[in-house]
């Protein structure tokens, strides 16, 4: 199936068709002045999603992902704490770093940083003044936005109706309200560049643009972020390479929905936010990429603690089936003629169908779906397996060897999930369901003394364990091939 992605710019589904085998893609990344929180990140995770799903599709992608190290909120944060910016931003990188790290986001090539392209910044504003679209002021140089008329096309917005908002700058030495900063003259205790019209240092948007030009040359084939920077940033974005090119800026733009927090904004000032720090203490990692994946990349998503729940349920459920397919693709088989299990056909379409959904704009609420299908219907097929303690058929089992690694790599190498084996997840969720108070090893020696008080016919010592394990929600379950836990979720 062709890759469809739903682009910003013409408000609707098209084929993906890059410039050439290698896509060039650019991902706003955010400004290091405060620590990370979930909001934050799903738009790395929709970046990691669609980078996987290039790969998928055996592109070549060649990406990058800007550090705005230069703003007035790192300034402020600097002169407050009496530090240097350069201080600061390497405090919220390295955070940053240790996210993509927790959570297995791939990292792009390229990850420039506004005070390493202030030369490239200067060339593009003294190209934009030169073809007519930027003027200096008394407070520094600015971006004609009525003299470029495609500005709005990106957030369907008519220029004549457009109001003084978010980062709009207020200036009356500016032609036009609209107007807005390429390069700002210096102020005291702030840090500067020499440039042409003067010491100062680069506006928000034109950082991008410059960084942009430099890496991949005047057109790209993806631009990505959040949908809070389609206007103004994106839209000051295509202004100033369009204006200063005279070309066609990105073929696509994707833009990844709002996290709210309770139906509310997520919001430092009112301590209302769930840090990646807290998170990790309460859920294993791959709980948030399943979280996000339970709804597509462009819909807006209410974070709870009650989805987090849902979700760590569900990841369970993963893993128990994995857990089951692994062993019984391990295990032998009988010589009856006849196939015990049709079911197992489910997963000769699985990577299939799931592909598909993931074609379909990044459908990944689609795959899952389809996913959890199949878990289903194969889980039921299992069971009988299981109630006949029989193992499967010659031809299921080697139906299962087959289909069943290709399968799981891909939910590793596409989805980001299965992180681990299933051994090692379940002995790291004592950690978020046990307090500390039960390990793992301590559960199998709780087994073994509960078998031994079954071999012994000491039934009342053998409830007694199974229900003192209950009480700390390990759940037992015998079986044909021995005793199993779990932990309740």
């Amino acid at each position: 199936m062709v890759l469809q992605l739903h682009n910003t710019l013409s408000g609707r589904k098209e084929p993906f068709q890059p410039h050439s085998k290698t896509v060039k893609m650019y991902c706003c990344g955010v400004t290091p002045y405060s620590n990370t929180h979930i909001g934050h990140s799903r738009t790395f995770f929709s970046y990691d999603l669609l980078y996987r799903t290039l790969a998928d599709q055996n592109y070549d992608v060649e990406w990058a992902r800007n550090i705005t190290d230069v703003d007035d909120k790192i300034i402020k944060k600097a002169n407050d704490e009496g530090v240097s910016c350069e201080e600061i931003v390497n405090r919220y990188v390295g955070e940053q770093d240790e996210m993509l790290r927790h959570f297995n986001l791939h990292r792009p090539q390229y990850e420039p940083k506004v005070t390493d392209n202030i030369p490239q910044i200067i060339a593009m504003i003294e190209k934009l003044i030169e073809r007519g679209f930027a003027y200096t002021s008394a407070s520094g140089v600015y971006y004609r936005v009525r003299k470029f008329p495609g500005y709005g096309k990106l957030s369907k917005n008519n220029i004549d109706d457009l109001q003084k908002g978010v980062r709009i700058e207020v200036d009356e030495s500016k032609e036009d309200a609209l107007d807005f900063a390429l390069w700002k003259f210096a102020k005291p205790q702030e840090i500067k560049w020499a440039s042409p019209w003067g010491e100062g240092r680069p506006g928000w948007h034109i950082e991008c643009s410059a960084m942009i030009h430099a890496l991949f040359g005047e057109s790209i084939d993806i631009h990505m972020g959040g949908r809070d920077l389609i206007f103004p940033h994106h839209e000051a974005e295509i202004a100033q390479s369009e204006g200063a090119t005279g070309k066609p800026f990105s073929a696509f733009w994707l833009h990844a929905g709002m996290v709210t927090l309770y139906g509310d904004k997520m919001s430092k000032s009112t301590n209302h936010y769930v840090s990646i720090a807290d998170f990790l203490k309460k859920y294993p990692q791959e709980v948030l990429r399943l979280t996000f994946l339970s709804v597509s990349y462009a819909q807006p998503l209410d974070f709870t603690m009650e989805l987090a729940d849902e979700n760590f349920k569900k990841l369970a459920k993963i893993y128990r089936f994995v857990e089951l397919l692994d062993r019984y693709s391990a295990e032998g088989f009988t010589e009856s003629t006849q196939s015990t299990l049709e079911v197992l056909t489910a997963l000769d379409q699985l990577t299939h169908k799931m592909r598909d959904s993931l074609a379909d704009d990044l459908n990944s609420a689609g795959a899952m779906g389809v996913f959890f299908e199949a878990v289903r219907n194969i889980n039921a097929g299992l069971a009988s397996v299981e109630k006949a303690g029989r193992t499967l058929h010659k031809a299921d089992a080697e139906r299962l060897q087959n289909v069943w690694p290709a399968a799981k790599a891909w939910l590793t190498n596409t989805l980001g999930l299965v992180q681990q084996t299933p051994a090692m997840f379940f002995a790291s969720l004592a950690q978020y369901r046990l307090g500390g108070q039960l390990s793992p090893e301590d559960i199998e020696q709780k087994l073994v003394d509960r078998q031994n008080a079954r071999t012994a016919k000491d039934w009342t010592a053998a409830d007694k364990i199974r229900d003192e394990l209950l009480a700390q929600g390990v759940v037992i379950q015998d079986t044909p091939r021995g005793t199993r836990w779990t932990l309740q979720i």
